[in-house]
């Protein structure tokens, strides 16, 4: 069976782009470490853009676009 799991973090940084990409590498390592030996996980990818607004989405709402 095929399934995609998506997780939402939200944060609230202060320091700027720096430290956003600091607490990007951290993600990334974690995730990795999460994936890493599970033989069940094909792909994983993780990309952190600006957050606009102050209300959390409701990720069983959202729709993704298959290209």
């Amino acid at each position: 069976m095929k399934c995609r799991a998506i997780c939402l973090i939200d944060y609230d940084i202060d320091g700027g782009f720096k430290a956003a990409a600091e607490e990007e590498t951290k993600l990334e390592a974690a995730i990795k470490s999460l994936v890493r030996n599970n033989k069940g996980v094909v792909h994983h990818q993780i990309e952190m853009r600006e957050r606009r607004g102050e209300v959390a989405p409701d990720i069983t709402k959202m729709k993704f676009r298959t290209n």
